[in-house]
């Protein structure tokens, strides 16, 4: 940790050395004469997320809120219920069915990507000063059951065009369970540069993810009894490794006129019409499973197909992306223009698995000679794999309208492990009147793909868990509806998906697909409500599968915050309140440590227990606070409190964090 903080530190001597020091009258330590004052730079901070490889540009909003400052863990910050392991940084799998998307492309992050930061979620800035957000957050104490969160964001222009950006997080949590401990971090550097026909957004992103994997506990009704860390958990030396590194780069090329400004005439104004983007990410990815080094795990796992009491696996993904895109800009000016844009790349891909014994990728592997642990032969080999994904596409958009706002685009991929896959997207929008509300908007968004499997989901090797498959491509139709009013507080939707042969993890833990057609319906509502000094804020979604043999969800999830506001001294703004999540039982899914994977599981029903948080969020000019007492339900209710099968979440405990925001 020192040495981050040393890099850090340095970093950011750097990036100030060159910001020069306002003068202040009769401050003079060289004896000269005074010079004039310099104009004091009025700090403002602009902020926005690219999408598309470039294409769209979404502003982002500086969050400097006190609600909702207390929920602090990925997991739940943008979901209401979730599967996870039970403590902070590990394995999780959303229960909105419609948000469990593939964020990464590498098939094992998947139950990770929530601690992974990608290019498309970095936020771009341009500052008139420099821009520092300093976080840090603990619960217990650095003896006993600690969780430490630190995270810092430093952004600073070098000129009007060019900004620099450095991001570091970094989180360790021990739990209150035995051999639970995880840690994950990444750090990031990357820059931008915009002018009116030039931009340029580039960087580095490294991630990393350790998990020890306990295997859950071995005895579920010891939570009632025994005090967590005396609980017996199933695995004692199993762990796993997540690691990516991204190297990124998109560049802008456009071609438009100048005009007149409209305020002042001697000022003209780049109205771009076309540009050319281009873009190249490489990404490697690695995922590293062990365990058995110090005890005999034959017992949790059934199987073995190297060695029986040793496991050292490891899969790799790595990606070199490149794309180029046309763009036709729209014209704010004229009704009835929209945008074009068509783009074609290939993705250069290389995949590996542990394979001893073997020349060729075939099935099953020669398991190999061991003495004892140690692998002794035949020459260790890798099973690897080279393809390419060759993909063209494009679309048609309308971003600036006032009355409507649309985007449909197409992909088609015609080589490589994807050749075949097609994916058609279209997204409308319209604002309209709700009562007093003229910001109120209707959203309608489907799409219509042809997928095929992942790479990992035909084929996959390792000492525990191994499967070879010959899925045909999903075909996935989805239809969603949303209605929110800003004025009232209220968003409410609705959503349809249908599969033709779904994929999905059976209660073995490998994938299968189905034969009939699965239907999933969901419905949500979220509304908050203000008397006076009282907020409440509700959150219900409704889910139901056709066919749960394939699929387990909650039929209901509900998330409620009741606070207090008040003003202390004029000064000090404080929220006091309770944060409770709720879903019904379900057969919530079950994990592998092996994978790292999440499968069906139909022995024991979970969920029906309220999770509340006690917290007190304050906020005094820059500066933020919270003291939170998790899980405090535990404090009174039977300990019930599983987030997925043999997983508990962590008793009632104390946290508090600070966040600091500084402008010059």
């Amino acid at each position: 940790m020192k040495k981050y903080l040393f890099i850090i530190f340095s970093f950011l001597c750097l990036l100030s050395a060159g910001q020069s020091r306002p003068v202040i009258p009769g401050d003079s330590a060289s004896g000269e004469s005074e010079k004039p004052a310099k104009k004091s730079i009025k700090a403002h901070v602009k902020s926005w997320q690219i999408r598309e490889y470039g294409i769209f540009t979404d502003s982002v909003r500086i969050d400097t809120l006190l609600t909702n400052f207390h929920n602090y863990n990925p997991v739940l910050k943008n979901s209401i219920t979730a599967t996870y392991t039970g403590n902070y940084g590990g394995a999780y799998l959303d229960n909105d069915f419609s948000k469990r998307e593939d964020a990464t492309g590498f098939y094992f992050f998947r139950t990770h990507d929530i601690f992974f930061l990608t290019p498309t979620q970095l936020n771009h800035y341009n500052t008139t000063t420099p821009y520092t957000l300093l976080e840090y957050s603990q619960s217990e104490n650095k003896n006993r059951f600690n969780e430490t969160r630190f995270n810092i964001l430093h952004s600073q222009n070098v000129n009007r065009y060019l900004n620099l950006t450095f991001r570091y997080d970094q989180a360790k949590s021990q739990g209150q369970y035995k051999y639970q401990e995880n840690k994950n971090h990444f750090i990031t550097l990357y820059s931008s540069y915009n002018r009116d026909a030039l931009s340029i957004y580039g960087g580095f992103i490294f991630n990393r993810v350790y998990n020890q994997e306990p295997g859950g506990v071995s005895n579920d009704d010891d939570l009632l009894t025994v005090e967590p860390e005396w609980i017996v958990m199933n695995l004692t030396d199993a762990s796993s490794t997540y690691r990516n590194s991204t190297w990124f780069a998109n560049a802008e090329y456009r071609l438009g006129t100048r005009e007149e400004g409209v305020d002042d005439e001697s000022k003209s104004i780049f109205i771009p019409q076309a540009g050319i983007l281009y873009t190249l990410q490489i990404s490697n990815n690695t995922r590293l499973f062990n365990e058995g080094g110090e005890m005999d795990n034959s017992s949790f796992f059934k199987n073995s197909w190297m060695n029986q009491n040793y496991s050292d696996d490891s899969v790799r993904f790595n990606v070199v992306t490149n794309q180029v895109q046309l763009k036709l800009y729209e014209s704010a000016q004229r009704k009835f223009s929209f945008g074009k844009r068509a783009f074609a790349g290939i993705e250069m891909v290389k995949t590996s698995m542990e394979a001893p014994g073997y020349e060729k990728p075939v099935f099953p592997f020669h398991p190999g000679d061991f003495d004892g642990s140690f692998f002794m032969g035949p020459t260790p080999r890798r099973d690897s794999q080279n393809y390419s994904n060759a993909f063209f596409g494009g679309g048609i958009f309308r971003e600036n309208g006032r009355f409507w706002n649309w985007n449909f685009d197409g992909k088609q991929y015609f080589t490589g492990i994807k050749g075949g896959q097609t994916e058609i997207n279209g997204t409308i929008a319209k604002p309209i009147r709700f009562g007093k509300d003229s910001l109120a908007n209707i959203r309608i968004s489907g799409n219509l793909w042809n997928r095929a499997p992942d790479f990992f989901q035909q084929r996959y090797f390792s000492n525990r868990v191994k499967w070879e498959n010959d899925f045909a491509n999903e075909q996935i139709m989805n239809a969603a509806f949303r209605f929110a009013s800003p004025v009232h507080l209220l968003e409410a939707g609705a959503r349809y998906s249908l599969f033709n042969n779904y994929i999905y993890h059976d209660t073995l833990g490998i994938p299968a697909q189905t034969k009939s057609e699965l239907l999933i319906l969901s419905a949500f509502l979220n509304k908050d409500f203000h008397w006076k000094k009282l907020n409440l804020q509700t959150q219900i979604l409704w889910q139901k599968a056709s066919a749960p043999r394939y699929v387990h969800l909650p039929d209901l999830s509900a998330r409620a915050v009741l606070s207090f506001d008040m003003v202390l001294s004029k000064v000090l703004f404080m929220q006091l309140g309770a944060d409770v999540r709720y879903n019904t039982a379900y057969y919530a899914d079950a994990y592998q440590p092996a994978t790292g994977l999440f499968y069906l599981q139909n022995s024991k029903k979970l969920g029906n227990y309220p999770y509340m948080d006690l917290f007190a969020n304050l906020k005094l000019k820059r500066t933020r606070v919270f003291f939170q007492y998790l899980n405090a339900g535990s404090l009174v209710l039977e300990r019930k409190y599983f987030t997925a099968l043999h997983y508990p979440m962590n008793k009632a405990t104390f946290r508090l964090g600070v966040s600091w925001s500084f402008y010059d």
